[in-house]
């Protein structure tokens, strides 16, 4: 079985009881991600219609991928697409053939992911991408120039003074004068000392003090919670009118909750528990940072987006932006010297941080269920896991 996705264009037989390389059906193949089953996913190709409904199809289109990849059909979801946007699940028999039903919790995009999971969402982008292709925008710049105008724009969102008295105090190690920084600023203080007496803190008396949060947790991560912290509150209103601020915020310290509930789920050490919090937190920094030096195309995205399912917004954002909000992510991250581990999660870009990638991907579908965030391309519906809302219950008066 192959690691990586792929994509099929094939043409059947009148009969539909023979799949070959060809124009008609479009086939998406993603592998597992953690703890998940690999999914296909199929429908006819608006370009060369097959006359005949996907369902009539999906035997012979089974059989041709189960083939090609070398796998049990068993051990994989399946699904196909119809013309009216419904999707059922494709059941290999032991006879052979194949049933096509209801997913569990329907017909909808929402329950074939609530069943197929991360890698529902994956292979239904990688389907869409090539059911239509990306139309950029007059007024969309390429993907270098998106990034670069984003590095050096003079506005780029930035934490304030604060921020660089701690970084240049915990490059020194001084943690006096990293508390020394914090403690005129009650917003800082308050996020601070709320981070020292988190649940991994259980066994210790809580503390008041900001010197004894700042011992208790490490100069690195209250770098870091001090950078978020001044961000959030300097980035309450922006240059983007339609972008909601506080939803984004939100969301983002939903995703960093949900980060933290996960560790046990995806084998991740407690000890990471603040990487995990702060990976989740800034993951989908891009959006701010589109929102800051883009308006007019977040304005365009927005507009577009509202009431729309997660695979139209998913088009759209093809359509408009030339890159993932996780590069845009990663870009801006670098600037500000954000651990290779954080990073490397954010990006997907290295596969020795697969587990971490993978626990971000449901994070980002949790949290938009406990906090949702219009410009995410989930559902909002995804059921969070106990332990995710108990984190976001601890975590969620971050931000008033």
């Amino acid at each position: 079985m192959t690691t990586q996705p792929k994509t099929y264009e094939l043409a059947l037989s009148a009969d539909g009881s023979v799949a070959e390389p060809g124009k008609g059906i479009l086939v998406a193949y993603m592998p597992a991600a953690e703890k998940e089953r690999p999914v296909v996913a199929m429908a006819c190709d608006p370009r060369h219609d097959p006359k005949r409904p996907i369902t009539d199809y999906a035997r012979a289109a089974l059989r041709h991928i189960a083939a090609d990849l070398s796998v049990d059909a068993d051990t994989m979801c399946w699904a196909c697409i119809d013309n009216y946007g419904r999707f059922f699940e494709l059941v290999p028999k032991a006879d052979g053939q194949v049933a096509v039903e209801r997913f569990a919790a329907g017909l909808s995009v929402e329950a074939f992911f609530k069943t197929a999971g991360a890698t529902g969402e994956a292979v239904i982008e990688l389907l869409s991408a090539i059911l239509e292709a990306p139309r950029a925008t007059e007024t969309t710049p390429t993907e270098a120039e998106f990034l670069d105008r984003i590095e050096a724009h003079g506005s780029l969102p930035a934490p304030g003074a604060i921020f660089q008295k701690v970084d240049a105090a915990a490059q020194d190690g001084d943690a006096k004068a990293i508390a020394t920084a914090i403690q005129p600023d009650p917003v800082l203080s308050s996020a601070l000392i709320n981070s020292a007496n988190a649940a991994r803190f259980a066994a210790t008396a809580k503390t008041g003090s900001v010197p004894q949060a700042v011992v208790r947790l490490g100069s690195s991560f209250v770098k870091r919670i001090v950078f978020v912290a001044e961000m959030m509150a300097r980035y309450k209103k922006g240059s983007c009118p339609a972008f909601d601020y506080r939803a984004y915020w939100m969301n983002a310290i939903a995703t960093g909750a949900a980060m933290r509930g996960l560790l046990e789920e995806f084998e991740l050490p407690a000890r990471m528990a603040d990487e995990a919090f702060t990976t989740g937190l800034v993951a989908g920094m891009g959006w701010l940072v589109i929102a800051e030096t883009y308006p007019d195309l977040m304005t365009m995205y927005l507009e577009r987006c509202k009431d729309a399912d997660p695979i139209t917004k998913a088009r759209v954002y093809r359509e408009i932006f030339p890159c993932r909000i996780a590069q845009v992510s990663d870009r801006y991250l670098e600037r500000f010297a954000f651990p290779d581990t954080i990073r490397h999660a954010i990006s997907g870009q290295h596969p020795e941080m697969r587990s971490w990638f993978d626990a971000l991907a449901k994070a980002v579908r949790v949290a938009n269920s406990l906090s949702p965030f219009i410009c995410n391309t989930v559902p909002t519906t995804i059921p969070a896991p106990a332990s995710c809302q108990l984190e976001w219950e601890q975590w969620r008066h971050m931000i008033q």
